[in-house]
């Protein structure tokens, strides 16, 4: 009968071990805002122009595929939100909810985010498939390696298209 009990409870701490383990190593959603947040110090450039301004980004956290960016310098100041897509060394950006839709005019599929390899996120070559036509353009990306973030902001008016380019590092 001590054996009996000896080799239960042995056999229970395996298993509560392994269960332990399992779930650290295998985290169906990484939080993906985690290798992104922070403050990007750069330059904001005007319709390709050589001159530039300094400017900052300042990403913040809404929840694990999605970020808040306040970008500020001396002539622009703006909040926006946008969500992540993994992409190899990159991390994707797209627009959120209406944002999309005033943007593309269509919707994204319904759990457009949920849909991913093994029931993860969804990564920027099936959101493209499943959310995108083939002409909907993207403003920006984060450069995993160069710890880098790009954005492009595009002001129209009636007769013109002016562009302003955020290029930053990570502090």
């Amino acid at each position: 009968m001590k054996n009996f009990k000896k080799l239960a409870i042995i056999a229970l701490a395996v298993i509560t071990v392994g269960l332990v383990s399992c779930n650290k190593d295998t985290q169906v959603n990484p939080d993906l805002t985690q290798s992104v947040i922070g403050t990007y110090e750069g330059t904001l450039t005007t319709n390709n122009l050589k001159t530039t301004s300094p400017a900052t980004a300042d990403i913040t956290k809404v929840n694990d595929y999605t970020v808040e960016i306040h970008c500020y310098g001396d002539d622009i100041d703006t909040t926006f939100m946008l969500e992540l897509y993994e992409d190899g060394d990159m991390m994707r950006v797209c627009f959120t909810d209406n944002d999309f839709s005033n943007e593309y005019g269509h919707n994204k599929t319904e759990s457009h985010h949920m849909m991913g390899d093994n029931g993860g996120w969804m990564n920027w070559q099936q959101h493209m498939s499943a959310d995108h036509d083939q002409n909907d353009e993207h403003y920006g990306f984060f450069n995993m390696k160069e710890h880098s973030f790009d954005y492009t902001f595009r002001i129209e008016s009636k007769s013109t298209v002016l562009t302003r380019e955020f290029s930053g590092k990570r502090k």
